[in-house]
């Protein structure tokens, strides 16, 4: 039983040895051929300084207006008009006072506001986070 383990043991080794031996004699007698080389990845392209940055600041307004964020604009309903005071009612529930002036442009030129209105307000901040409305764009009309 000892010589089957033994003989077993030499034939396995003697099988490796002779392996690695022809690996070794066939990898020293042939000439390695290069690897491929890749193609150059082509390059980004690139956008002129700054756009970019403008197309970010652009998105940023028109989402702050319309969650009432912006300081010179504001999308919402109307929840209250009289004469040059108007109150409106923004996203997530806020509201803002909106202050218009004679000179006031109402677009579409001639339509009386009323409370339920969606309107577009762009103007002056003022400290008290109330907006002095130079337009009102009505929505849907």
């Amino acid at each position: 039983m000892n010589t089957r383990l033994v003989s077993g043991l030499a034939a396995a080794l003697l099988a490796l040895g002779c392996s690695t031996f022809a690996f070794a004699g066939a990898s020293q007698s042939a000439t390695p051929t290069p690897a491929p080389t890749a193609p150059a990845p082509n390059p980004l392209p690139t956008l002129p300084g700054g756009i970019v940055n403008d197309a970010i600041n652009a998105l940023g307004g028109i989402v702050k207006a319309a969650y009432g964020w912006n300081d010179t604009e504001s999308l919402g309903t109307v929840t209250y008009y009289r004469g040059y005071d108007m109150q409106l009612k923004l996203q997530l529930n806020r509201y803002r006072a909106i202050h218009l002036h004679r000179g006031t442009v109402i677009n579409p030129r001639g339509y009386s506001i009323h409370d339920g209105d969606t309107v577009d307000v762009r103007g002056r901040p003022q400290s008290d986070g109330s907006l002095n409305a130079d337009m009102i764009v009505v929505q849907g009309h």
